[in-house]
This record gives structure tokens, sequence and C-alpha cells, in this order.
């Protein structure tokens, strides 16, 4: 307990800040005459992760969003291209894993399949940020052997594209109903239908994060990946319109659990129809004033290789160190909903911060 409680007093109270020590070399512009510079970047990069940490000292937060609020320290810190960043990064991940495996040291009784693959998300994580349990580990895996892929993910990858026909929870009663049911067989309201770029964005990353963790969640990562080409055309940008942003999602996240969340570069020819739609789009992005989208186009589009030398991402870069609140986050401070609060800083984080690329990946089988 004194060990954390040091921890935590080091991550909090640390005087100056990591981008305020920073070499003077980081004065230097972002790009020639640039408005802002590195130091500026970074010490925004420093104010977001701090902001998050805070999301995550909060009971309630990390109760709800535990293990995506890990992911998000474990990200930046193998992502970040500042090692003085990256290593504040781990820090907070470490302390938030040494809690999240307190709170989570085994499977409840008659766990849903939400939440043996939220544990088996949040385990993965702990392990990376140096907290192991391996018994939970084998406790998961052998749950996870339990379940069928229309279980975790509404269809089977291997024999199916995503489907449009799988319903939302119940809004009323917030039943699962099966696929195909278009009123709720426990209160009869009329239920949504999920969107196939929705279906599909949670299908990358299910069978993605299950394959790094050792277990089948739903299928393979490729058999979802091949379906892509089904995913197309894409609609239209239209503000406040979910098909859209169900599409920016999907097409981000085909970008994230390829590079395996931006620790590498793509070749835009890998997926050219997807390149091709965020940088088309990223000017409405820019003028959405969004920036919780506004980020996942601007890491999407460097790891696909665009650069400060593009004016389109230079304008978004900007726009996005001009938003930033002065609590260190992005977005809505009038939102009560914790995790719109800290992805959106997040994601803004994520568009504007130095990376450590060192490879462009090859393309995948077609």
């Amino acid at each position: 307990m004194k060990r954390l409680l040091a921890i935590v007093v080091v991550i909090v109270c640390c005087v100056g800040g990591v981008a305020e020590r920073a070499h003077w070399r980081n004065r230097a512009p972002l790009w020639p005459n640039a408005k802002y510079t590195v130091q500026d970047r970074d010490r925004a990069v420093e104010g977001g992760m701090r902001f998050i940490y805070a999301i995550a000292r909060d009971p309630a937060a990390f109760r709800d969003n535990g293990s995506d609020l890990l992911f998000a320290f474990q990200n930046i810190a193998t992502t970040n291209g500042n090692p003085q960043l990256a290593a504040l990064a781990w820090t907070m991940g470490h302390e938030r894993a040494v809690e999240w495996r307190r709170l989570n040291p085994r499977i409840p009784e008659k766990a849903e399949v939400g939440t043996v693959t939220d544990l088996i998300f949040g385990s993965d994580t702990a392990n990376r940020l140096g907290v192991p349990d391996h018994d939970l580990d084998e406790a998961l895996r052998r749950q996870a052997a339990n379940l069928s892929p229309t279980d975790y993910l509404g269809f089977d990858p291997e024999h199916e594209p995503p489907p449009s026909d799988f319903p939302k929870p119940c809004r009323v009663c917030g039943l699962q109903n099966a696929r195909g049911v278009r009123f709720c067989v426990r209160c009869k309201t009329k239920l949504s239908m999920n969107s196939r770029h929705a279906l599909f964005l949670d299908a990358l990353v299910t069978t993605y994060s299950g394959e790094l963790f050792g277990a089948s969640l739903g299928g393979r990562y490729s058999d979802v990946l091949r379906w892509l080409p089904q995913m197309r055309p894409y609609p239209p940008h239209r503000q406040g319109d979910w098909a859209y942003y169900d599409a920016v999602y999907a097409i981000t996240h085909v970008v994230y659990t390829f590079n395996h969340y931006n620790l590498s570069k793509i070749a835009p020819n890998c997926f050219p129809d997807e390149f091709e739609y965020l940088k088309s789009n990223l000017p409405a992005a820019i003028r959405d004033h969004d920036p919780e989208t506004l980020g996942e186009y601007g890491d999407s589009l460097r790891a696909f290789g665009m650069t400060f030398s593009d004016a389109r991402l230079r304008e978004a870069v900007e726009y996005l160190l001009s938003a930033q609140n002065r609590d260190g986050s992005w977005g809505n401070l009038s939102d009560k909903d914790s995790y719109d609060r800290y992805h959106t800083t997040w994601t803004a984080v994520a568009a504007i911060q130095d990376f450590q690329w060192t490879q462009v990946l090859t393309c995948p089988t077609k």
C-alpha cells in the first residue's frame, strides 16, 4: 500500500510537468511557420494524460470503464515518441492496473459474455502493464471456450458478413434479443437494429483482442477483416448521422487493429478505399469541431503516411491544439458521461502526439 501511494504521489504531484522539463530544442515549431511548438504539443499531450488519469482515479468511472482506461495508458506508453511522456503513461497505467487486479480477482458467478470479454480486455492490458495474474487468465480462457461466435459477435464471421438484422439491446428493459427479432420478447418495445458497420467494428476489436490474449472470441480476426469489401461503399459525411459515424469508426478500427493501435504505419494501397474516404472527408470533419471523431481521423491518416506537409492535417492538428480545455481535456465540459470525457481526450491526444513508428506493414493477403 505504501508503494502504491508513493506512485500516486509521484504522478499527481510531479513539479513542473514532463513537457516543462523538456530540452530547449522542443521549442522548435511543429512544422515551418507553425503556430505551435513541439513543447506546446507535448504539454497538451501531458495535460490530456493527466485528465484521463484523474478520470481513472474516480471509483465509479474506473468500475465502469477500467479495462478501457488501462488500455489508454498502455497505448500511449507504447506509441508516444517522447520517452518521458511514454514513461509517465506507463507509470499511470501500472498504478491503475494494480487497482484493477484488486477489483477483479476472479470471474463472477454466472458471468455474461460482456463481462467475460471485458475481463479479458482488462487482464491482457494489466499483463502488459506489468501486473499479471496467470490463474485468472487461464480461467478466462476456459470460460471463453464455452461461448459461440454469435454469443460474442451476433454473427459467425467464418460463414457470413455482418448482418443488418441484429438488434440493439432493448432501450426499455435492456434485454439483448435474438437476431431477427423486431419487438422485444420481454416488454414488446420496438427494437432498433445495429448497423453493419457497428457490428463490423465490434467484431474487429473483439476477435483481435481475443487472439492477442490467446482465446477465440467469436472467430479469427482474418475472417472478420476479409468482409471489408462488403462494408463498401461508405455513406457520405453528414454531421449528426450515426450511419456516417459508424462507418468512420469502422474504418479507423480497421487501421487500429491492423497496425496494433499505432505501433506501425500502413501503406495507403493496403486499404485504398478507406484511406481515400478519410482523406476526402477530413476538411468536413475539421469543420464539425468534433474532437472525438477528428482525433480518429488524425491518427489514422498519419498511420497511412500523411504528414504535416499536408495542409489539411496541419489544420486538423492546429484546431485540436486550440480546442483543448483548461483542465487538459477535449470535448464538452458539461458532459456528465465519464466515458465521453476521457475517450474524446484520448483520441485527441493520439491525433497530435509524436509517434515512435519504425516500420510500414505489408498488406493483408487477399
